[in-house]
């Protein structure tokens, strides 16, 4: 047998060198984890969104027949869109919202924020629109109409709306 000072620097030793093996692996395998969980949705259909500046929010849903894919599988898919402005004028309106999109097929809800920007080609009652993003965990694009109401403007992007989203 060792004598006791052996014993303990050799204990010391392997504790040493295990620690140093974790600690190289660690980061390694962190970001293999987060490479794996990274996932990209591709969605399109139409949204109906609307803008209520008087206080501020935001909200709206996408429209029938929306769909998403990724690189695996095309699914249906429900968006809902929840925030506020951030700023606006006679025409423009930019907001910041966090978003749900949930998988109708398996219930699968992610979460992200994105930041858009809603234009209107007049100050009229109605007219035409365009919608894009700005920042945010997502991208978005599309046209289609707009339409005021008592403290409302209501955003009908129906027209090539497209949503990339990576979380």
């Amino acid at each position: 047998m060792f004598p006791a000072s052996t014993r303990s620097r050799a204990a010391t030793g392997a504790a040493a060198a295990l620690l140093l093996t974790a600690t190289a692996t660690a980061p390694s395998a962190m970001a293999h984890a987060a490479r794996a969980r990274l996932a990209t949705f591709n969605c399109a259909g139409s949204i109906n969104v609307n803008v209520h500046p008087l206080n501020g929010a935001v909200d709206g849903r996408s429209g029938s027949g929306f769909r998403c894919a990724t690189p695996d599988a095309s699914f249906p898919a429900e968006l809902t869109i929840s925030g506020s402005v951030t700023s606006s004028s006679d025409l423009v309106f930019t907001t910041r919202t966090t978003d749900s999109l949930r998988r109708t097929d398996t219930g699968q809800v992610i979460q992200f924020t994105i930041d858009r920007r809603f234009d209107r080609d007049s100050t009229a009652a109605s007219g035409n629109a365009t919608e894009r993003s700005t920042g945010g965990q997502g991208r978005d694009s599309g046209t289609g109409t707009f339409g005021t109401g008592t403290g409302l403007v209501t955003f009908l992007i129906t027209n090539n709306y497209m949503l990339d989203v990576t979380v």
